[in-house]
C-alpha cells in the first residue's frame, strides 16, 4: 500500500508539471502571437500614415507650385484660381478622413492635370504676349524712323518755303536821287544847292522775278534829313507803314502794278520847307522788304 501511494503521488506530480509546462507554452505562444499581432497592427498604421503623409505632401507641392505661378501671372489666373483651391480643399478633407487611397490618388491626378493645363495655357498666352511686345517694339522703331523722316521733310519744307519767300521778294537796283528846281515854264532842272531845290526825285528799277507775286505792290519812299528827321507830311499813322514789326514814317508812297517783268519806278518828295545843306539818306521799301537805298548831297 505504501508503495502504491508513492507511485500515485509521483504520477500526480508529473501531471502537474506537465500542465504547468503546457500553460507556460500556451502563455508563451499567446505572448508571441499578441506581440506579433500588435507589431503587425503598428506596421499597418504606420504604413497608412506614411501614405497619407505622401498624399498630403504631393497636394501641398501642387498648391505651392500653383501659388508661385499665380504670383507671376496673377491677372490671368484670377478667374481659374478658385477652381484649383476648391479641388485642393476637397482632397485635403479626404486625406483627413483617411478615405480610400486610390480615390484620393485619382482626384490628385485630376488636380495635377488641371494645373498643368493652366500652365500650358499661360505659357501660350505669355508667348503670344512676347510676340505682341516684339511687334510693338518693331512698330515703335518704325514710327520713330518715320517721325524722324517727317521731321526732316518738314525742316526741308520750311527751308524751301524760306528760300521761296526770299526769292519771291521784290529786288530793286539802280537807285538814283536828284534835287530838282522847277523853272517858270515848268521845266525841271537838276541842282545840288539846298536853297534852290524844290523836289527830290528818286528813280530805280525793280528786277524781273518770275516767282514774285504779280499784281499791285505798295512802295514807300523814306528820306532822312541831315539831322536824321524823316521828311513826312505828318507823324501820324496816316503816313506810316509797318516793316519787320516796326512802324516807320514815310515821305512818299505809290502803288505799282508789277507783272514779274523789269519795271522802272520814280517817286518824288515835294518840299514843305526849305532843304538844308547836308547828306540825305534815302531808302525805298515794300511791306515785305527794303528794296534799296542811296544818298543825296546838297550844299
Amino acid at each position: 500500500m505504501e508503495n502504491e501511494g508513492k507511485i500515485l503521488g509521483m504520477n500526480q506530480k508529473r501531471v502537474y508539471e506537465g500542465i504547468i509546462i503546457l500553460l507556460i507554452l500556451v502563455i508563451g505562444a499567446l505572448s508571441v502571437w499578441m506581440f506579433t499581432a500588435r507589431r503587425h497592427h503598428i506596421t499597418e498604421q504606420q504604413k497608412s500614415e506614411l501614405l497619407q503623409g505622401r498624399l498630403q505632401f504631393e497636394l501641398d507641392s501642387l498648391v505651392a507650385q500653383h501659388n508661385m505661378f499665380k504670383l507671376q501671372h496673377d491677372s490671368i489666373l484670377a478667374e481659374k484660381d478658385s477652381i484649383i483651391h476648391i479641388n485642393a480643399e476637397e482632397i485635403s478633407r479626404l486625406i483627413a478622413q483617411q478615405a480610400d487611397y486610390n480615390r484620393i490618388r485619382r482626384q490628385l491626378n485630376v488636380l495635377r492635370q488641371v494645373t498643368q493645363n493652366y500652365v500650358k495655357e499661360i505659357d501660350s498666352l505669355v508667348r503670344a504676349n512676347q510676340v505682341l511686345v516684339a511687334e510693338n517694339v518693331a512698330m515703335r522703331e518704325e514710327i520713330q524712323v518715320a517721325t524722324a523722316r517727317v521731321n526732316v521733310l518738314q525742316k526741308e519744307g520750311e527751308e524751301l518755303r524760306s528760300k521761296v519767300e526770299v526769292a519771291s521778294v521784290l529786288r530793286g537796283h539802280g537807285f538814283t536821287a536828284q534835287a530838282l528846281r522847277i523853272r517858270g515854264s515848268g521845266r525841271e532842272e537838276a541842282t545840288d544847292r539846298a536853297s534852290r531845290a524844290e523836289q527830290i526825285r528818286v528813280c530805280f528799277d525793280i528786277a524781273e522775278n518770275p516767282v514774285a507775286r504779280a499784281g499791285e505792290h505798295q512802295i514807300f519812299l523814306r528820306i532822312a534829313a541831315p539831322d536824321g528827321a524823316i521828311l513826312s507830311l505828318s507823324d501820324t499813322y496816316a503816313h506810316a507803314f509797318v516793316h519787320n514789326n516796326d512802324t516807320l514814317q514815310f515821305s512818299s508812297q505809290t502803288t505799282i502794278n508789277y507783272q514779274n517783268k523789269l519795271k522802272n519806278v520814280c517817286m518824288v518828295w515835294q518840299r514843305t520847307e526849305a532843304f538844308r545843306p547836308g547828306t540825305y539818306l534815302i531808302s525805298v521799301y515794300t511791306n515785305e522788304a527794303r528794296l534799296g537805298e542811296t544818298v543825296l548831297n546838297l550844299r
